[in-house]
């Protein structure tokens, strides 16, 4: 069982970090005010537990870092708060409706908009090369502070990027094949919508 368990970190690891460096490829070459660079991450958090996820976090920004553009890696952080309510979610049942998917994550949005506004402000004086940078130079122009100019320009974005990216994960994860699921069951039975709520025990 152990070595099983461990042929799918192997397996998972990897194609999570691809699919948060494509979706961020995708994002940066179409210059889209979204980042969407944390699904495999949240994947990962949710197969694997979230220690992995945040490996595969780590491991996303530091790539990012060598290949992208340095900026990525303070924002690390930030992926492992959204990972880490991404999976608190998951855990809750969020993920057996769509609706509950995508008010979770919205407040994951929110929060994440909040950290990423700390690490901007107080790592990269508020600009960071992405391109809600143009956002937040208007709003400093208009008389916000760094760190509110920094949280209003990423909410809007932040929010929609961490909904459309929990809905992504909801799909996939709901039309993952079971056997390569280690605990296919436990995860399948959390994204199904229950037929009886009264009086269950």
């Amino acid at each position: 069982m152990k070595n099983n368990r461990m042929t799918f970190v192997a397996a998972m690891i990897p194609a999570g970090v691809a699919l948060n460096w494509v979706a961020n490829y995708v994002v940066e070459a179409l210059k889209i005010p979204l980042f969407l660079n944390n699904m495999g991450s949240i994947i990962t958090a949710i197969v694997l537990g979230p220690i992995w996820g945040m490996v595969t976090g780590l491991l996303t920004n530091t790539i990012l870092a060598l290949t992208v553009r340095w900026t990525y890696f303070p924002f690390t952080v930030v992926g492992w708060v959204i990972l880490l309510l991404a999976y608190m979610f998951f855990r809750m049942g969020w993920f057996r409706k769509v609706y509950l998917v995508i008010i979770g994550g919205a407040i994951d949005g929110v929060i994440a908009s909040a950290a990423s506004a700390v690490v901007a402000t107080y790592v990269f004086g508020g600009f960071t090369g992405n391109t809600i940078d143009i956002f937040t130079a208007g709003l400093m122009a208009a008389g916000q502070k760094v760190f509110s100019a920094s949280f209003l320009a990423n909410l809007g974005p932040t929010v929609v990027d961490k909904a459309i990216q929990f809905w992504l994960v909801w799909i996939i994860l709901k039309y993952f094949p079971n056997k390569y699921l280690p605990n296919a069951k436990e995860i399948k039975s959390l994204l199904t919508a229950r037929s009886l709520e009264i009086g269950e025990e």
